[in-house]
């Protein structure tokens, strides 16, 4: 299976990927984490579970299911049971709104550098200047994609100037852009990696500030009754992000092996250099402002209103005292 089949089933399924280590032990626990073995965002875990950084906090990871995300995920992490998981902030904060006994226990991605709009070679596109008043491709109204485009077009001053087009999968977008119907589609990192050779970039991220897409939610009853593996959990997924960006190439084989034969060693290495780079990932602080920053992002897409109260939402008892602010 090519890695572009491979992430086109994963953003369209929720596979489960069990049996990754051996037979559980006293504190075995199975974790849920948004695109585990397919995108980079939860690439740590599989970091942290090669190297054995979950074993040396005291936690035994026997498997992690793995979800597209959405309300669809964390419904099933709550009512499967399991009392971790990663999501996107807009899940985990909609959960909250909606009642359920979860709270964020830390932050896991700090940038949406992993995002980049594409183009095709003959275009004549090199910045967001380029695309004024042509069609730019997003996966659906309301996306985040939908929002990263409205937030580019304004950092390069052309406010309301992209065409934005709805075109569902990532990989429905791509074959959108080859055939002329858009004039620049959204990848992903590792797919980007893997296909940079047939597109060029009509713009990145990179000019937005620092944000809050991603995060680490635990279940009350978890924060209760299992609080020293819930220490464990984020304890491994700080010395993983330490690793990976000490060690970008080594890390990038662990992903790799974990994710199976779909994400080869080179496209992984390439991936994961770049992620380091511009350190992606969190080590689990909380910044208020890049929270900040994406609420606001999802008033603007009508899918928040009025302000957070983070005192009953986030909980950073559980992060390394030098994490805690």
């Amino acid at each position: 299976m090519t890695i572009t089949r491979f992430l086109t089933r994963a953003l369209a399924a929720v596979p489960l990927i069990g049996g990754l280590l051996a037979a559980p032990q006293a504190n075995a626990l199975e974790i849920m984490a948004s695109h585990y073995g397919a995108l980079l965002n939860t690439a740590p875990i599989a970091v942290a579970l090669e190297r054995g950084d979950y074993k040396k906090n005291g936690v035994d990871v026997t498997d992690v299911m793995s979800s597209v995300g959405g309300g669809t995920g964390i419904r099933n992490m709550v009512g499967g049971g399991l009392g971790y998981g990663i999501v996107s902030t807009s899940t985990a904060l909609a959960g909250i709104r909606q009642g359920m006994d979860i709270r964020i226990v830390h932050t896991a991605i700090r940038r949406v550098d992993d995002l980049l709009w594409v183009t095709r070679p003959d275009s004549g596109v090199s910045s967001v200047k380029d695309l004024v008043g042509r069609k730019v491709g997003i996966t659906a109204p309301k996306s985040s994609s939908e929002l990263m485009v409205v937030m580019a077009f304004e950092a390069a001053g052309f406010p309301g100037k992209a065409d934005i087009v709805a075109l569902g999968s990532v990989g429905s977008g791509l074959s959108a852009l080859e055939q002329g119907g858009v004039d620049a589609a959204l990848i992903l990192e590792p797919l980007y990696s893997a296909r940079k050779d047939r597109y060029n970039v009509a713009f990145s991220l990179e000019n937005l500030p620092s944000m809050t897409p991603t995060v680490g939610v635990a279940t009350g009853d978890f924060m209760r009754k299992s609080p020293d593996q819930l220490r464990g959990l984020l304890a491994a997924w700080r010395s993983a992000v330490n690793f990976i960006y000490e060690n970008p190439e080594e890390a990038a084989k662990m992903v790799a092996k974990r994710y199976g034969d779909t994400l080869p060693v080179d496209v992984a290495t390439t991936s994961m250099k770049r992620m380091a780079a511009i350190k992606y990932w969190s080590q689990g602080d909380f910044d208020m402002d890049g929270l900040n920053i994406w609420v606001k992002g999802m008033e603007r897409m009508g899918e928040w209103s009025g302000p957070v109260d983070w005192s009953k939402v986030l909980d950073d008892s559980f992060l390394a005292a030098d994490l805690r602010k």
